[in-house]
């Protein structure tokens, strides 16, 4: 069997023994098929931005974590992006600055690829209130109000 995928589309196609006889001619028959279907078949689209199933905050490259071990309620937004000088990536506590405040500044960080709190925290009391503001607030999926 060969598989190929594109932009979340799935193609495959079965080379069986019965048909090739062997399977030496079975994956030279697969190979060719799916050299012939990378030429046919658009670009795969960058990592970089796409929306994967797994996100839960509703913003590529912005996460939650809550930490309830050991009797504590901690919360953090985290904001991480390819490239980014820290491993972790940067984060905000929602414990200090508020869900929407920390959730805010995750969303800053990513989409302006810095670890500066100062300038993100700065940047975030003209963003606050802007129309922009409120719809990236509309993706955020999880809450820790």
């Amino acid at each position: 069997m060969a598989r190929i995928s594109r932009n979340g589309e799935k193609y495959q196609e079965n080379f069986t023994l019965r048909e090739y006889r062997t399977w030496k001619a079975a994956e030279a028959a697969a190979d060719k098929w799916v050299r012939k279907m990378k030429q046919e078949l658009p670009p795969q689209k960058p990592a970089k931005g796409r929306m994967s199933k797994r996100n839960e905050s509703g913003v590529v490259g912005v996460r939650a974590f809550v930490d309830k071990s050991k009797g504590s309620h901690y919360c953090r937004w985290y904001a991480k992006w390819p490239g980014c000088p820290n491993a972790g990536g940067v984060s905000f506590s929602a414990d200090i600055l508020g869900d929407t405040d920390a959730f805010l500044c995750a969303y800053l960080a990513r989409t302006h690829e810095t670890v500066d709190r100062e300038w993100v925290l700065k940047k975030l009391k003209t963003f606050r209130n802007t129309k922009k503001a409120k719809a990236v607030l509309k993706l955020k999926q999880v809450s820790f109000e």
